[in-house]
């Protein structure tokens, strides 16, 4: 699931079209040294396994996963417009969503995902250099084994 949400976030996302220096990285997990504006990160997995139906041995579908996938947005700006930061996290994390939604099978890897929650912020910088909005998103998944 990480490495589909990874190829189809690279595939469907773009650098703000506003700002001619912009650019985006969509990475697994933390950034590395190499951090520009805009930042999508696909992140932590949780799993839950559960019976679904017992019959005998188990077999095929007795199991049910759910996965949460864990999306962070962070995009920053050098200047003082929290508007404009909010806005194009909001954009991100619409086209994120449309990728989830434009496919709930992911693939045909799963049955079911559909985003789950999205929590967006707008923050100062700790260095006091702009101001940083995210947007957490969580994708849940469904599948039987």
């Amino acid at each position: 699931m990480r490495k589909y949400l990874f190829d189809q976030l690279t595939a469907n996302l773009a650098p703000d079209p506003n700002v001619m220096t912009a650019r985006l990285l969509v990475c697994y997990d933390e950034p590395g040294p190499d951090q520009p504006d805009d930042i999508v990160s696909v992140g932590k997995v949780h799993r839950t396994v559960s019976v679904n139906s017992m019959v005998g041995g188990g077999g095929a579908g007795w199991l049910e996963e759910r996965y949460t996938v864990e999306i962070e947005i962070d995009v920053f700006r050098g200047n003082d417009d929290p508007q404009y930061v909010y806005q194009r996290a909001s954009d991100l994390a619409d086209a994120t969503i449309a990728v989830v939604r434009s496919d709930p099978s992911l693939g045909g890897l799963v049955l079911t995902s559909r985003p789950q929650t999205a929590a967006h912020e707008v923050t100062w910088d700790d260095k006091h250099m702009g101001r940083h909005g995210t947007v957490a998103i969580e994708v849940e998944c469904y599948t039987r084994i």
